[in-house]
């Protein structure tokens, strides 16, 4: 319960009027903010913690059949729905504005959301992460549209039903589910085929695959980007000081100027695939592009969390190379003369094995990468710090200063003794690597306390 979707759809469930409850393996702000918000919620998983008057358990993709809460709904004959099937069935009878694609879903579909509500459309929305500038991260809404969050993971997205599909950029991921690059085209063009025949296919112009899916989903189609072939094209495109600016057109006419206050080339292309699909739901272009210059970005997306000695910590979810390239190519913008260290946590031990030269060859960009232990979700029967050592190991060969550590104090440890002024530190990765920043900070707050009762007067100076 305590998981992105899971949550934003028991408060959207909570807005319209149902009785909530459910449980998560370890205690969250997430399931809290549940709690607050109505929803009964617990901490670990047991049978007697379904209602009696349940009518219908959701589950996430992570649950398996074993799961006591899952047994019992079995045998009292209680209709258990997978996350993204409830979602399917709720948001059935909106005009769905789909975002999907391999990377940027989460901030596209932030900034479409935020456009919408920003305009007075009151759509409802469910965004896999916690935007800066929404309330929450799902709302029910009152309004036609409602706009997903669409997830290719266990093709999840094929239970939704889409009238508009923002399609970002097509690569290879989720291996145990599409085996290949060649799987994965084909579940993205077998979610653009459930668009209705009214519906719009809004895609990435400048990416092959998607250009693919194009020419193959038999509906209509709007092209984005800074390709010729591009409906919606950014023009003079500049991100060197680490927020985008660009001229806008559509069909060859100049609509706007595009002013972004979240870094990175990338965050352009999410933000114009965001106002395309704004302008086909009624959104007038000047007024999103306004809302897109106040878009303060999404929780662990280039979060900067604080400041250590004048070191900035920042937190980014990147945990596929292409992504982790773009974050640290945006930091190179951003910090300026800076040394960028990066704490880089790998998503699963098969990611980190299947691309491994691609992750070694991205870290590059780092001055020092400290490679912390993977995060071995769904995963068994690997073994832990190999794959680790040896990253490290061709990083230091390749003239990049590198260590791996098997636990994150170590790292802190490391980070407190060899990082100056001139430095930024960037946790990489969608496990728990974060929780290194969070160390650090809870040291520096420890010791300023300590500070203050010592020497109060020297401190409050």
């Amino acid at each position: 319960m305590g998981g992105a979707g899971v949550s934003g759809l028991a408060r959207i469930a909570l807005q319209a009027g149902a009785r909530v409850s459910g449980s998560d393996l370890v205690d969250n702000p997430t399931l809290r903010a549940l709690g607050a918000a109505g929803a009964i919620t617990h901490v670990g998983h047991h049978r007697d913690q379904l209602p009696a008057e349940c009518q219908l358990v959701v589950v996430s993709a992570a649950i398996r059949k074993d799961n006591p809460e899952f047994r019992e709904a079995e045998r009292r004959g209680i209709r258990v729905m997978k996350y993204a099937e409830a979602l399917g069935e709720f948001t059935r009878g909106h005009s769905n504005l789909c975002v999907a694609g391999t990377h940027g879903k989460t901030t596209t579909t932030a900034m479409l959301a935020q456009i919408m509500v920003a305009a007075g459309k009151d759509p409802g929305y469910l965004v896999g992460g916690e935007p800066s500038g929404l309330p929450a991260a799902s709302a029910a809404g009152s309004g036609v549209n409602f706009v997903i969050e669409s997830c290719e993971y266990d093709r999840s997205f094929m239970r939704l039903y889409p009238g508009v599909i923002v399609l970002n950029n097509i690569e290879l991921d989720h291996m145990d589910v599409y085996g290949d690059i060649q799987g994965v085209t084909r579940g993205f063009l077998e979610f653009a085929r459930k668009l209705p025949q009214h519906g719009t296919l809004f895609y990435n112009a400048d990416d092959e695959r998607c250009c693919e899916v194009a020419r193959l989903a038999g509906c209509n189609t709007v092209g984005f980007g800074e390709s010729a072939g591009a409906v919606w094209r950014l023009h003079n495109l500049d991100a060197s000081s680490g927020f985008a600016v660009a001229d806008i057109t559509c069909r060859g006419m100049q609509v706007g100027r595009m002013k972004l206050q979240v870094p990175g080339r990338v965050n352009a292309m999410n933000a114009l695939g965001a106002l395309a699909a704004a302008n086909w739901a009624g959104v007038p272009v000047y007024h999103t592009l306004k809302t897109l210059q106040s878009f303060g970005g999404v929780k662990r997306r280039f979060e900067v969390l604080g400041s250590v000695g004048g070191v900035p910590l920042v937190d980014d979810y990147a945990h596929h190379p292409t992504a982790v390239k773009q974050l640290l190519e945006a930091a190179r913008a951003t910090f300026i003369n800076r040394r960028i260290v990066a704490v880089f946590q790998a998503h699963q031990y098969q990611r980190i094995l299947t691309f491994f030269d691609e992750f070694a060859d991205c870290l590059k960009l780092a001055d020092r990468v400290l490679v912390a232990r993977t995060y071995a979700a769904r995963e068994s029967g690997v073994q832990p710090g190999e794959p680790e050592e040896r990253l490290a190991r061709w990083l230091r060969q390749n003239n990049t200063e590198a260590m791996a550590y098997g636990d994150f104090s170590s790292i802190v440890s490391d980070l407190s003794m060899k990082t100056s002024p001139r430095d930024v530190v960037i946790c990489i990765g969608a496990g728990d690597v974060n929780e290194v920043a969070f160390e650090l900070l809870a040291r520096r707050e420890f010791i300023s306390s300590r500070l203050r009762a010592i020497r109060p007067e020297e401190v409050a100076a």
